[in-house]
C-alpha cells in the first residue's frame, strides 16, 4: 500500500510539473468530474470481473486489474463525451456549449480554436486512466529463487496461456486457475496463490475440465497449442 501511494504522489507531482513547464493551468488539466467518473467505471467494471465466492476470501484488491479497467473506463467516458460534442455541441466540464454549426466548422479562427479545445478537454479522462494505471498498474517486484525462469519470460507465457483459455471458453478465473494448474499447483496452493478456498478451486476445476472436454490434469496444456 505504502508503494502504491508514493506512485500515486510521484504521478500527481508530474502532472504538476508538465503542467508548469508547459504553461497550462491545472485547473484546466484535472476535472473532479470526468476523475471519478472514470475511477467509479473501473470499480464497476472491477467487482463485475469478481466472482461471488471470491469476496469473502480476498484479502485486498488487484491494483493491477482495476487500474486496467480503469484504462477501460476512461475509454468509455472519452468516447460520450466527443460523442456529445460532434452531435449536440456539449463540451465538457461546464465549459459551456458550443455555437451551432461550431462543431462543424473546419475553418481558422475563433470557432476552429474552440473547437480544438473542446476536443482536448473531453479527451481528459484518457490521461486519468492513464496516471491510474501507473499508479495502481506497476508490477510488484517478486523474489524469484536462481534456478527459476527470468520473471518477464515467465510472466508473458501466463499472459499468453490466460488469453488462450479465454478464447476457448473459459471465464477470466477459471484462466486464471488452468494457468496455474499448467504451473504445476495443486488445488491447495493455488487457493492460497488467489486468496480463495480449496472448496472454490475444486469447483472451478470441475467446470473447466467440462469446458475444455478433458479429464486429466495434464492434458489441460494441451489445449493450449
Amino acid at each position: 500500500m505504502m508503494k502504491i501511494g508514493k506512485r500515486v504522489t510521484a504521478v500527481l507531482l508530474y502532472l504538476i510539473l508538465v503542467s508548469l513547464f508547459l504553461g497550462l493551468r491545472i485547473g484546466e488539466l484535472l476535472d473532479i468530474g470526468q476523475i471519478l467518473l472514470v475511477f467509479a467505471g473501473g470499480m464497476m467494471l472491477y467487482m463485475a470481473g469478481i466472482e461471488k465466492g471470491d469476496w469473502r476470501k480476498r484479502r485486498k484488491p488487484d491494483w493491477k486489474m482495476l487500474a486496467r479497467d480503469a484504462v477501460y473506463a476512461s475509454f468509455i467516458v472519452t468516447f460520450v463525451l466527443l460523442f456529445l460534442m460532434l452531435s449536440e455541441g456539449r463540451m465538457a466540464g461546464g465549459e459551456g456549449d458550443l455555437a451551432e454549426g461550431m462543431a462543424y466548422d473546419g475553418t481558422v479562427g475563433a470557432k476552429a480554436r474552440s473547437f480544438m479545445r473542446g476536443i482536448a478537454l473531453n479527451m481528459r479522462p484518457l490521461l486519468y486512466g492513464i496516471c491510474i494505471w501507473i499508479a495502481l498498474g506497476g508490477d510488484e517486484e517478486k523474489k524469484r529463487d536462481p534456478g527459476r525462469k527470468k520473471e518477464t519470460e515467465e510472466e508473458w507465457t501466463a499472459q499468453e496461456a490466460f488469453r488462450r483459455f479465454l478464447e476457448l471458453g473459459l471465464t477470466r478465473r477459471e484462466a486464471e486457475i488452468a494457468v496455474q494448474m499448467c504451473k504445476g499447483l495443486s488445488n491447495k496452493e493455488i487457493a492460497l496463490e488467489l486468496n480463495i478456498s480449496e472448496a472454490t478451486v475444486k469447483k472451478h476445476i470441475s467446470h473447466i475440465f467440462e469446458k475444455l472436454d478433458v479429464e486429466k490434469r495434464q492434458e489441460i496444456m494441451e489445449r493450449l497449442t
